[in-house]
């Protein structure tokens, strides 16, 4: 065989350039799959969400630290969300991965909590990703529900989101969850530094990356970083990647870990904890970025 047809089929038959899954057919089956399950949460309460988790799935919602499937998380998901408290959501974007297996969802939520004296509804922000099963079935492999934002979205009204982020479109070999978890890694090495958390934040953001936070998100690694402008240098943000959780494919994953806002050594002040949730996306050259960042509140340890 001729030396190009030979290496012309060993290209063809790698990992990398393997036949790709239709990326917008798999978007609207992720949005369609989280629609549902919002209808169903309506009509029978946070019990269908529960019902929707993955065995190990990762669950965070403020308030709590980050929790384990329906088992570890059932009894604090339901006194928080079950009536006479509300909660609804509805979905505006998805990425997908290149195999069809995995996806991600974002969207906006309203939440009125029936502890809350002043009996606000407030309205909120989410992640959730999916895996899908053998049988086809999409279930929940980890979400993070910000219900309660001090600032509600601007676009919370919105059906879209716009200059949103795109699917994968490049799946190299390796593990997805495993790559994304080393660049978590090496995001927070570069965050802990004392240039601050903005030049790392800005290093690991894809180009159409944003940050779910505030009630605008920025976009991209300058805009990312602009918001890290005034941050104190006596403060310094630390994290880790919680290794037991996280899912991933076809080069899309999460992760997810528990975060504090401190003092430097040396220096004093309020130490805030936090988690997070973040969507890793590998790009054509194999480095994986950020698409998505969510965090929000916890007790102390």
């Amino acid at each position: 065989m001729p030396f190009r047809v030979f290496f012309l089929a060993a290209v063809l038959s790698s990992p990398a350039a393997a036949q790709h899954a239709d990326t917008t057919a798999t978007k609207s089956a992720l949005l369609a799959a989280d629609r549902a399950l919002a209808r169903q949460t309506a009509k029978e309460g946070p019990k269908a969400v529960l019902h929707a988790l993955e065995p190990g799935a990762a669950v965070l919602f403020p308030g709590q630290p980050v929790l384990r499937g329906a088992s570890g998380s059932a009894t604090s998901f339901i006194a928080r969300y079950s009536r006479p408290s509300t909660y609804s959501w509805r979905p505006v974007h998805a990425v997908a991965s290149t195999d069809g297996r995995f996806g991600c969802t974002m969207g906006y939520s309203r939440f009125a909590n029936a502890a809350d004296t002043a009996k606000a509804e407030h309205r909120g922000v989410y992640l959730t990703c999916w895996r899908r099963g053998k049988e086809g079935r999409w279930r929940i492999a980890g979400t993070q529900l910000n219900d309660s934002p001090p600032s509600p979205p601007v676009l919370a009204d919105s059906a879209t989101l716009p200059r949103a982020p795109h699917s994968a479109t490049t799946s190299l070999q390796g593990s997805a969850l495993i790559a994304a978890q080393d660049a978590d890694s090496l995001f927070a090495v570069f965050g802990a530094q004392p240039s601050g958390p903005g030049p790392a934040f800005m290093r690991y953001a894809a180009a159409d990356g944003m940050l779910i936070s505030g009630d605008a998100f920025p976009r991209g690694p300058v805009a990312i970083g602009a918001v890290f402008a005034e941050y104190s240098p006596d403060r310094v943000i630390t994290w880790r990647p919680m290794r037991a959780f996280g899912a991933g494919s076809g080069g899309l994953a999460f992760t997810v870990g528990h975060s504090v806002s401190g003092p430097r050594p040396g220096k004093t002040g309020p130490a805030i904890p936090g988690k997070y949730f973040s969507i890793w996306r590998q790009e054509p050259d194999g480095r994986w970025l950020y698409v998505f960042d969510l965090g929000s509140p916890r007790p102390p340890r």
